[in-house]
């Protein structure tokens, strides 16, 4: 698939959804009327495996409350109340637990109240490269060619060399990062216009492999330790590419706006949303880094047929550009009002990427799908639906806005299956492939 074919797709079927429907707030018809009453409880086990996770396990609950009939905001909220719990890890060392509330109106009032504790470890955190440097073709040290495959080079890099050493985690860091973000939103324009005042708190802790011993292959193909060479990180911290090498505080204020005219948020059939958002980092709330973040993204949703056949089409496009003094295990946030995403490269941006294969001072990202509800099914009292989305994601990084131009992005496409459980909880499994890699997903709700 050409590149610019890709990008082409991919923002005209963002914009056509986007100019399609301006006006909806409410649920349609058949989804209110089997909308459950009162509250309820779902969940299901995770379960994922990957190269860069191994096999992850866990599980997450929720607990919603949509409140009565007779309560006006039964027909245009999700939800008056959701929370839900999270525990996960894998067996290369990843841990993701997640405590997550969200009351769309809280006690009735124009205000939306969200937050999240995250505690996140990743032994195996990506990096590699910034900016223009990450579109390079993948390449190490340890060899004088490049590889168009992921696979191929990951083998290589295992090798332990004529000198005793292994660029095995030359493209890995080991990464602590709890955080806490809290929101406070006000709504108007009929809950459609929505300003958001909130903060974050964090700390990113860094360990670099280089120097250490690490898992390897030796030269008859067994499983051996060698010492790790210089990785990429710490040669770019070597060149004072980067700030944050040594991990620290990163406390930022976050101030966002958003427009909102989607008929039912889990799952959207027509409407649009937009959102702008601005972090601050500032010693003045205890962070060691002063930097300023803002980003901007477009979704929309389109029925093109709906007398026909339950068929969404559904794209989003955004811009986040943010200043030199960023950290770099922080410069991967996306900070969607909504939902903060973390990088351009798996299942929550470009599918078929490993996970932050590429960052930068600016990014863009698009995505479509066609979204096809193909079956329903009712059992136990619950309510099923079946859903198939073909997809096509691409985005790049940049060293500055000077850059930006429509050369150079990458590409990835696949399909997902998703099942919409009591229409608000949205299980998905998507496979991505993309030039260099694939990529298989089994996570909770669509992608955007």
């Amino acid at each position: 698939m050409r590149i610019p074919a890709a990008l082409a797709a991919a923002g005209l079927l963002a914009l056509g959804a986007l100019g399609a429907s301006a006006r909806a707030d409410k649920l349609a018809p058949d989804d209110l009327a089997h909308k459950k009453d009162g509250g309820y409880v779902t969940g299901l086990p995770l379960a994922s495996y990957s190269t860069d996770i191994g096999l992850g396990l866990g599980a997450r609950v929720y607990y919603y409350w949509d409140g009565h009939r007779d309560d006006p905001r039964f027909g245009e909220t999700p939800y008056l109340y959701r929370l839900f719990l999270q525990a996960f890890a894998s067996t290369r060392g990843i841990q993701f637990h997640w405590l997550d509330f969200d009351a769309p109106r809280i006690l009735d009032s124009p205000y939306r109240i969200r937050s999240q504790l995250i505690y996140g470890r990743n032994i195996n955190s990506n990096y590699f490269g910034y900016g223009e440097r990450a579109l390079a073709p993948l390449a190490f040290p340890g060899q004088a060619r490049s590889y168009p495959s992921y696979a191929d080079y990951t083998r290589d890099q295992q090798r332990i060399g004529a000198d005793g050493q292994t660029y095995s985690k030359y493209d890995q860091y080991d990464q602590v990062r709890p955080v806490f973000i809290a929101s406070i939103e006000r709504l108007f324009d009929r809950d459609r216009v929505r300003v958001l005042a909130g903060f974050g708190v964090s700390y990113g802790g860094i360990q670099d492999y280089t120097g250490k011993q690490v898992d390897a292959v030796d030269a008859a193909g067994g499983d051996a330790q060698a010492i790790e060479a210089p990785t990429r990180l710490a040669q770019d911290c070597a060149a004072h590419r980067l700030v944050g090498c040594g991990g620290g505080r990163d406390n930022y204020l976050r101030l966002g706006i958003s427009y909102d005219t989607r008929d039912f948020e889990p799952d959207p059939n027509t409407g649009a949303f937009f959102d702008l958002a601005l972090d601050a980092g500032t010693a003045a709330l205890g962070s060691q880094f002063d930097y300023v973040r803002a980003m901007a993204a477009a979704r929309g949703y389109w029925s093109p047929v709906p007398e026909l056949a339950d068929l969404v089409v559904a794209g989003r496009l955004m811009l986040e550009a943010q200043s030199n003094g960023t950290p770099f295990f922080a410069m991967d946030s996306l900070p969607f009002t909504e939902d903060p995403r973390t990088g351009l490269g798996g299942n929550r941006t470009m599918r078929g990427f490993r996970q932050d294969r590429f960052i930068g001072s600016v990014m863009t990202l698009g995505n479509a799908e066609l979204r096809w509800t193909f079956g329903h099914l009712t059992a136990w009292g619950q309510r099923f639906g079946f859903i198939a989305a073909p997809f096509l994601d691409a985005g790049r990084p940049y060293d500055s806005l000077g850059q930006l131009s429509l050369r150079g992005w990458r590409a990835s496409y696949g399909g997902a299956l998703r099942i919409a459980w009591n229409l608000a909880t949205i299980v998905t499994a998507d496979y991505g492939t993309s030039s260099e890699d694939t990529g298989f997903y089994i996570n909770f709700n669509h992608i955007f």
